[in-house]
């Protein structure tokens, strides 16, 4: 288990009908409230004291750990005040639970304030994860946390004697509705995020490690950045990779790592026998106007230590200490247990981009349309429209694409953005056949032969492609969507909606709780029908929610709530809710 890692919960060993072996029953209760005033950048200049979204009156927010078969059950009681809640659970496939994903408006309907709601799964899949509001960007306000799997049978049980956490995260001052207002008026294209304050590690601005002489040490990595990728270094201490987002690959050497906002990895690092010194754990957080480019000086960073005991002298502290050429190209890890898909049953082509689409203000596409969410949460429209929910037009403006049972899915991945965007997608790990450098254009020759990498966020260069695939065995309704979260209000976002007459009866029929209606009752949101609430002609789209204006009273309306609001409440029965997922 983490040394580092404390297991909020109480255990108990109960039998549900899981598809698979069930272990002890995991039960949290989190209250979800601020917490005032905390600056994690201290003693840095560079930090504020402002407030923050924590569990329990406590920021940092805990780490959830528990073992493959275990049921996890949290309920979250929403006390923000004046904001609707949710929780992503970041990298869990939610197998046969996909009403628990914790996306809002798409898997359920956002929690308002003053209720409560609980979500319950099965774990079948270890390694390493997070968890984070999947609400209003409200993650950036620190409604992030580590959730670490730990396997039965860990294949690389033998090759570490002790084990360890690290996150890194960017950091504002500022709290998100004023950063989402400054982001979307900006004139500029370029679509550049708000920069971050600074940079976190364990949401500080350091972390000391005790490292014993000739000991072997994995280190679990997660970037749980609001927009920064992380370029992260071990002084003088090369180290293998052993597991990519939840998926145990064959053993890989490797000197530098750069992880996407989103991405995680698990390293193994063997202390020296003899040192004179401690050495530096180096986070440099990718700044730059195009997001990546490595010869421009614009960094922030966070700097942690191994630190030898017995104790001798500190670290050298520099701006960074890496080798742009060290940087591993990901693509080369190969999965441990390569799944060989077969040919491809399904082609969609997926074309990202930014520009003036709705009222002259920037938007992001996915072929040619922003995101909007719906009415209707678009799990609820699968379940309640009977064939027609194989029929994309009933979804709304959500950019959806209907994919069948145990269909080999390829998804072309055409940026035609100038930056890079790291893609994360729920409900699946899929297989990258190809990743092309930054101005290669989009796919057109495509090979996905040989053992390919498998993770479930992937950085696509800018003005370039990328092409990944899936095997369709996880009925459901699954965003992929870019995982800077500043794009997602402006709707860098698709939707995959995976057999859903499957969801409405047989096996995988959804049961949906009492609580996750209650919660759309409070928000006067319908959940039957197409995404306007249609239950007679699920091909009307008058009622749709359809791209709003971003106009000066939209800009009111968003802060016009309090200094924490940003997702319209319970009672205004009228609006809807333009940054829900």
């Amino acid at each position: 288990m983490l040394k580092s890692l404390a297991l909020w919960a109480t255990a108990a060993s109960t039998v549900f009908a899981f598809p698979g072996p069930v272990g002890q029953t995991i039960k949290l209760n989190w209250d979800i409230e601020w917490v005032g005033n905390k600056n994690p950048l201290s003693p840095s200049p560079r930090g504020i004291a402002r407030p923050v979204i924590g569990i329990n009156g406590q920021w940092p927010v805990p780490t959830v750990e528990a073992t493959v078969g275990d049921i996890v059950e949290i309920t979250i009681n929403n006390k923000l005040g004046n904001e609707t809640t949710g929780i992503h659970w970041h990298g869990l496939h939610q197998i046969g639970t996909s009403h628990m994903d914790g996306a809002a408006q798409v898997t359920q309907c956002p929690v308002p304030p003053g209720s409560s709601f609980t979500y319950r799964f099965w774990l079948d899949q270890s390694g390493t994860y997070w968890y984070h509001s999947h609400v209003g960007a409200q993650y950036p306000d620190g409604l992030r946390g580590s959730f670490i799997v730990h396997e039965k049978k860990d294949p690389y049980a033998d090759e570490y004697d002790e084990e360890y956490l690290l996150t890194v995260s960017d950091w504002y001052n500022e709290q998100v509705p004023e950063l989402l207002v400054s982001t979307i008026f900006n004139a500029s294209l370029d679509m550049r995020p708000p920069i971050p304050a600074g940079g976190l590690i364990n949401d500080g601005t350091g972390a000391n490690y005790n490292i014993v002489p000739g000991k072997k040490y994995k280190f679990r990595l997660i970037n749980v950045s609001a927009f920064t990728g992380v370029f992260l270094f071990f002084e003088d201490h090369p180290f293998t990779i052993i597991e990519i987002d939840g998926v145990n690959v064959k053993k890989t050497d490797a000197k530098l790592l750069f992880l996407t906002a989103g991405q995680r990895y698990s390293v193994i690092i063997e202390a020296k026998e003899t040192v004179t010194k401690n050495f530096a754990i180096s986070a440099v957080f990718d700044l730059n106007p195009n997001f990546r480019q490595p010869l421009v000086p614009n960094r922030v960073n966070a700097t942690g230590a191994l630190a030898y005991t017995p104790p001798v002298g500190p670290p050298l502290v520099a701006p960074h200490f890496y080798n742009f050429d060290d940087l591993i190209d990901d693509t080369i890890i190969k999965p441990l247990n390569h799944v060989d898909l077969g040919k491809t049953d399904i082609q969609y082509t997926l074309n990202f981009d930014m520009g003036l689409v709705v009222d002259g203000v920037p938007r992001a596409t996915v072929n040619g349309l922003p995101y909007v969410s719906q009415k209707v949460p678009t799990l609820y429209s699968a379940l309640t429209t009977g064939k027609d929910a194989e029929n994309p037009a009933i979804y709304g403006q959500i950019n959806p694409f209907i994919v069948k049972k145990g269909q080999t899915v390829e998804l072309v991945l055409n940026n035609k953005h100038f930056a890079h965007h790291p893609f994360h997608f729920h409900g699946h790990h899929f297989q990258v056949c190809q990743r092309a450098a930054q101005f290669a254009g989009d796919a057109t020759e495509i090979d996905c032969s040989g053992e390919l990498m498998e993770r479930d966020t992937i950085d696509i260069e800018g003005n370039s492609h990328a092409v990944i695939r899936f095997k369709a065995d996880n009925p459901g309704v699954w965003l992929f969507h870019c995982h800077i979260e500043w794009h997602v209000p402006l709707g860098l976002t698709a939707t995959i909606i995976e057999d859903p007459l499957a969801l409405q009866k047989g096996d995988d029929k959804l049961t949906i709780p009492e609580d996750h209606f209650a919660a759309c009752k409070a928000n006067c949101h319908p959940t039957k029908g197409n995404a306007g609430g249609n239950t007679v002609n699920h091909l009307d789209t008058s009622n749709f929610n359809k791209p709003e204006p971003f106009d000066d009273a939209w800009r009111l309306d968003l802060l016009g709530f309090g200094p924490h609001a940003r997702v319209r409440v319970q009672g205004n029965c009228d609006a809807p809710f333009p940054f829900a997922a």
